[in-house]
């Protein structure tokens, strides 16, 4: 049996914890937004342009409306590039991007967050049956292009840039 003195202080002790923890109770919790963010946290807006390149080995043709592009096509393993299609998508906290690319694909885009110099997108590509090819989560330097490779598409595989602006 514990002596009182023992029993006596760990009641102490907790009630002092009870003390220094009731106001926080008292507090509501955060109301959270659609978009997971508490409010009152803003997450902005991005305009997102991306570009849906086919990249194969199967030639050395580069096609002069990827100029812009080069620098970031060249770490590349592959030796040609054809532009499919652009896409201008607006994205915020409340209205992710949707839109279909080549191969019967859809590419699915959120923003999570930014600051000012970084957005956070998760980026998803789906099969023709609904099925998820890619779900990632990347970072992208404000103004700044970030690469997305990845389905294969006839002879070579999609290449996406993702240009973040805001």
């Amino acid at each position: 049996m514990a002596p009182t003195r023992t029993i006596s202080a760990l009641l102490q002790r907790a009630l002092l914890v009870l003390a220094l923890a009731a106001p926080f109770a008292a507090l509501p919790a955060p109301a959270f937004a659609e978009n997971g963010k508490a409010d009152g946290q803003k997450v902005g807006k991005v305009e997102v342009t991306v570009h849906v390149i086919k990249a194969t080995e199967a030639h050395k043709k580069v096609d002069a409306k990827l100029s812009s592009l080069t620098r970031f096509l060249k770490p590349l393993r592959y030796t040609g590039y054809e532009l499919l299609s652009t896409h201008e998508v607006p994205v915020s906290g409340r209205a992710p991007g949707n839109f279909g690319i080549a191969g019967d694909r859809k590419v699915h885009i959120e923003l999570l967050s930014r600051d000012e110099q970084n957005a956070r997108l998760r980026v998803q590509i789906m099969g023709p049956k609904g099925q998820k090819l890619l779900d990632s989560t990347v970072s992208v330097r404000r103004n700044g292009t970030f690469i997305v490779a990845g389905p294969k598409y006839g002879d070579g595989v999609l290449v996406l840039p993702l240009t973040a602006r805001y």
